[in-house]
């Protein structure tokens, strides 16, 4: 938020606050105390945008010079952690291992979403036994639920859509070429983000969709830096920064991944050859 917007709010709130306080007969200086409130939230929520933008431009600056991480403790963290995570090599099958990653934790959750509701259910159809109608609703709207919750449940458990995407590769008359790269490759990420870099194709599999990208037609690799601002009623409540690895072909690619990830898996497609740029798109 910027001076102008910050004044314009405060200014608005003021008159809002002196209107409500007169309206209830309270005294001048209670519209006094809230006009100074809405002041320190607007401009401190300022001065805390303005310090992480700060941060977050250094630190794009950093990469932009060639220097990944802001100190050599955060350096020292990073190799120790590309020692304990090394890139994974999938299952000889390509279907199995996009099932395997396309199974999310969540599946428990939804489980027990199912088991709560179900317990729920026959509490309500005893209600509805011993003739309490209020309920009769709540047992048809229940009974709804718990057959959606089901379904996501047993789509992630049986691996419905990584069959789909799967069904949807098989038709690409290159598939046997992507799916003995991506075999062979190696997989930087985590479900369901995350790339495979093959010899003849890198992989890029997003909980949308599986994107495999040709080696040979890719004319530019990058890193990218995306800055995400969060406010609440105009007040400036944080920041997030988010990475990402981009691959341009005639079309753009890009998969989200942490920053370690992202440095590890720039590393290995420079190490492969690809013609790396070591810029930062920043947005």
């Amino acid at each position: 938020m910027d001076l102008k917007t910050a004044i314009l709010v405060f200014a608005v709130s003021c008159v809002f606050a002196a209107v409500l306080t007169q309206a209830r007969g309270l005294p001048w200086f209670v519209t006094v105390i809230l006009c100074a409130v809405v002041g320190i939230v607007l401009f401190g929520s300022m001065l805390l945008e303005k310090r992480d933008n700060k941060k977050s431009f250094a630190e794009a600056e950093r990469f932009r010079a060639g220097f990944a991480f802001k100190s050599e403790k955060e350096e020292r963290k990073y190799y120790d952690w590309c020692a304990k995570h090394p890139p994974a090599r999938p299952s000889e099958d390509m279907k199995s291992d996009l099932i395997s990653r396309y199974r999310a934790p969540r599946i428990i959750a939804e489980l027990l979403g199912v088991l709560c509701l179900g317990l729920l259910e026959v509490f309500l159809f005893k209600e509805k036994a011993e003739g309490h109608s209020e309920a009769a609703w709540l047992v048809y709207l229940v009974l709804g639920l718990m057959i959606l919750l089901l379904y996501f449940a047993l789509s992630g458990i049986f691996g419905i859509k990584a069959r789909r995407l799967y069904g949807m590769l098989s038709d690409r008359p290159d598939f046997q070429s992507i799916r003995r790269s991506y075999t062979e490759g190696a997989v930087i990420g985590h479900p369901v983000s995350y790339i495979c870099l093959g010899s003849e194709y890198i992989t890029l599999v997003t909980a949308k969709g599986v994107l495999p990208v040709r080696c040979s037609e890719i004319c530019r690799v990058c890193r990218a830096i995306v800055l995400t601002a969060y406010y609440t009623n105009s007040a400036y409540t944080g920041s997030k920064e988010s990475y990402f690895i981009k691959l341009y072909t005639t079309a753009e690619y890009r998969i989200q991944l942490t920053k370690p990830e992202m440095i590890q898996a720039y590393d290995l497609l420079k190490r492969a050859g690809l013609p790396a740029d070591d810029t930062i798109d920043i947005r």
